[in-house]
């Protein structure tokens, strides 16, 4: 079984820092209970925490001397009272070997053991600067902004992780296309995914599944997920990956609920298929994520062109950023150990405040080892159109007329994970069917079984 890197990600958070000496010291999770209860609620681990320990339980610390380049792991002692309900845990060495650190103690020795290093200067986290107020602490930012960047990055262990958290959530999306009916529930197909995530080794959804059919996915982070898929005509958009290994994955496919889309329905998903497509192609080293952005709204731009949902010139709806009234979201990002990833801005990089660029959850250069999500869409959503409407500047390049022929679409999102590469980039979503042919041949085989 391969050792998580735990120690080399200590080592690539030193590098950012700059420092040559100190310490990092930081803290994981504890478990959190209900109140006025003894249920806990369920554990996930501190994410930074998680990169720089590979310790998925509750309780632990640890602590990486710069100079020395020695990783020491703080185990929480277990009592035996303790163990009759968690069970008896390994031994000190049995973790220190299992996670790959140089020495291993109990969490009551950190403050003899970090002290006996005799380092000037002790770095952590924010979230763990009242744990460690006894050490003389850095500036704890330095440290969070290290490790985020640091996290950025990620190696062939994280990747190999990040290509199974696909591949299990890829093959529950082809089941959820194979298996859906009309007369299902949107809570059904979650279900569904979430137990055949769960049963290939993912440990639990990686954020709140969207299923959203008909006009629920004109709704973003739609998440009632209660409502009958009871018209064929209308689309169901899946937004849903597992974290396996402690890593998202971020997967949305949208399909038809009958056996085939109708034609506007096909026409609005082809436009997004061009958007993604395109833009895949087009993620390379040293390119900005921004552009990539830009990239997708031109595509849309010229396919609602040619549906005469969009009027005018194409350089003249640039500029005034119409499609950002169609896809009021950013084209993706970063992703890791949190769906959402850490370091999409860099410090003094600021937003861009024009529709669907101001949602860009990152504007930074792309570089091999990063992971990307590419999640074009194009929605129908009333609030936003009737501010559309109400910008003449915008309003004049908008077909009302024909918007209200495929608002019954709600929604359409197709979204791929992939790594940056040093030629391009490399597609972790492969396994998950996109194509309208394949789509439309899965949903056939859910009606002829």
């Amino acid at each position: 079984m391969t050792v998580y890197p735990a120690k080399q990600h200590f080592a690539a958070t030193a590098a950012h820092l700059g420092a040559d000496s100190g310490v990092i010291l930081v803290h994981g999770s504890e478990t959190l209970m209900h109140p006025d209860s003894d249920t806990e609620y369920e554990f996930h681990q501190n994410s930074n925490f998680y990169y720089l320990s590979g310790v998925a339980e509750p309780g632990f610390a640890a602590a990486y001397d710069i100079s020395t380049r020695t990783a020491i792991l703080f185990v929480p002692h277990v009592s035996a009272d303790e163990a009759v309900w968690i069970g008896v845990p390994p031994s000190l060495e049995e973790y220190r070997v299992a996670h790959g650190f140089d020495a291993a103690h109990y969490t009551k020795e950190i403050s003899a053991v970090v002290g006996a290093l005799n380092s000037s200067a002790v770095y952590t986290l924010p979230e763990n600067a009242s744990a460690c107020a006894a050490f003389a602490l850095a500036p704890v930012e330095k440290l969070r902004v290290a490790v985020h960047e640091a996290r950025v990055y990620k190696d062939d262990c994280e990747i190999a992780i990040m290509r199974r958290a696909n591949q299990i959530s890829s093959a529950a999306h082809v089941t959820l296309m194979r298996e859906a009916r009309e007369g299902m529930n949107e809570a059904e197909l979650r279900g569904r995914f979430v137990g055949l995530a769960l049963a290939q080794g993912c440990s639990y959804e990686a954020y709140g599944s969207i299923v959203a059919r008909g006009r629920n996915a004109a709704v973003l982070h739609y998440t009632k997920n209660n409502m009958v898929l009871d018209a064929p005509s209308d689309v169901v958009l899946v937004d849903a990956g597992g974290t396996y290994g402690n890593y998202a994955s971020d997967i949305t496919r949208t399909w038809p609920v009958g056996p085939r889309f109708t034609d506007n329905a096909r026409e609005i998903y082809s436009i997004v298929l061009d958007m993604q497509k395109t833009v895949i192609d087009a993620c390379a080293p040293h390119k900005q994520w921004e552009d990539m952005h830009l990239l997708a709204a031109r595509v849309a731009a010229e396919g609602l062109l040619r549906l005469g949902v969009l009027t005018g010139d194409l350089d003249s709806i640039m500029a005034n950023h119409v499609v950002g009234y169609f896809m009021p979201h950013g084209i993706g990002h970063l992703i890791g150990i949190d769906t959402h990833d850490v370091g999409g801005y860099p410090a003094g990089t600021e937003r861009i405040n024009k529709p669907g660029l101001r949602y860009l959850r990152a504007r930074r250069e792309m570089l091999p080892r990063m992971v990307f999500t590419v999640e074009p869409g194009l929605y129908f959503v009333d609030a936003i159109l009737a501010e559309a409407q109400a910008t003449p500047a915008v309003a004049q390049h908008i077909n009302f007329d024909a918007v209200k022929r495929y608002r019954s679409v709600g929604g359409v999102r197709i979204e791929d994970n992939i790594v940056i590469t040093e030629s391009g980039n490399d597609n972790l979503t492969s396994e998950c069917p996109k194509e309208v042919a394949d789509i439309e041949a899965l949903r056939a085989s859910a009606y002829s079984a």
